[in-house]
């Protein structure tokens, strides 16, 4: 049999046959391995390779190289209501490989029209649990208006516009409401029941009893949470003024316009913070939260008011945001009670996901 390094990547294995036509007693190692990708080479042995007692160690192999590839998915393996339009590729990845440098001065004096902004009360807001500066955050600055990038990402959304159905825009047209205003307080407001309600979408898979009725401590804790991340996410949008695609393309037929500007996403910023905090409560459903604060963001896309990299900044924010709350002996004090809540109103009922 000819022998061969067993679970050596194709360039690897191309390698040692053309190292073998050259010299073909030669038996060492290849000089370019990857990390992990080969068994261990033996120089000398007394067994053939394909002895039974190689088994058992590349089977091993073979199930944690599988393990790893499927930590790589794709956008449409990170959505539910959203495969038909998700590419079949990470999309943020494959975008943000692109060159994110300005090529024209003229289209970086564009920004969020300052006439247009209408959330500046957020700005004054006060924080509950966190009393940390803005800059503690630190979302990359976005692609300038005129680079690669910045193209890449416009050329996307004009395509999910050719894409999206009718039932799409619907779809989007209902989660862009899942969104939590923290000045929405009064029980009488007729908006309040939407306005507690979306402090549970991104939880909405673990059944009826996941809703603020059954957990006032949890609507609390998290109605405290998004004021202050709303502060803090709001307070970038500001800092970075970003222009929102249909001002740099005329082509797009946004299905709403928001009063503020472009980055970071809020919607994504707020449901990542909803699944990174329920993913540390529950952890066992953590792929069902992500899917949902995924959707949230991924439909800001569909309806041509984000670009791909808002809705990555919000994730990378949310990401910090909920590690800082950790830091926080107030939240921790809260959050305590918050668990305790969920895991005796949870005992009492069935956990059945559904989609």
């Amino acid at each position: 049999m000819e022998p061969m390094y067993i679970y050596a990547t194709p360039r690897q294995v191309a390698q040692w046959r053309q190292e073998q036509k050259v010299n073909p007693t030669a038996q060492q190692t290849p000089d370019h391995q990857e990390p992990n990708a080969t068994c261990v080479y033996q120089k000398e042995t007394k067994l053939p390779l394909n002895q039974n007692s190689y088994v058992p160690l590349c089977l091993l192999l073979v199930a944690l190289l599988t393990s790893l590839a499927s930590l790589a998915q794709s956008s449409r393996d990170k959505s539910t209501l959203f495969k038909e339009v998700s590419p079949a590729s990470d999309h943020y990845k494959t975008i943000s490989s692109a060159d994110a440098t300005a090529r024209d001065a003229d289209l970086e004096t564009i920004a969020f029209p300052e006439k247009d902004f209408r959330r500046g009360a957020y700005l004054k807001m006060r924080t509950v649990y966190l009393d940390v500066p803005v800059e503690a955050f630190k979302i990359q600055p976005y692609p300038a208006n005129s680079s690669e990038q910045t193209r890449k990402e416009l050329d996307f959304l004009l395509e999910l516009q050719e894409k999206r159905t009718a039932e799409d825009e619907a779809r989007t047209d209902t989660l862009a409401i899942v969104y939590h205003d923290p000045f929405t307080v009064n029980p009488n407001d007729p908006d309040y029941p939407r306005n507690v309600s979306s402090l549970f979408y991104v939880g909405r898979n673990l059944g009826v009893w996941f809703s603020p009725e059954q957990l006032p401590v949890t609507s609390r804790v998290l109605q405290n949470v998004i004021q202050d991340a709303t502060f803090y996410f709001f307070s970038l949008k500001a800092q970075f003024n970003r222009a929102r695609p249909y001002h740099l393309e005329p082509r797009l037929k946004n299905l709403e316009a928001p009063g503020h500007a472009s980055y970071p996403s809020g919607h994504s910023s707020a449901s990542h913070v909803h699944a990174y905090l329920l993913s540390n409560l529950l952890p066992e459903y953590r792929e069902q939260f992500l899917r949902n604060a995924y959707d949230l963001a991924f439909s800001r896309e569909v309806r041509g008011v984000h670009y791909p990299s808002d809705s990555e900044a919000g994730r990378a924010f949310a990401k910090q945001f909920v590690a800082e709350l950790m830091k926080s002996k107030k939240f921790n004090a809260d959050y305590a009670a918050m668990k305790a809540e969920i895991e005796e109103v949870k005992s009492k009922h069935s956990l059945t996901l559904k989609k």
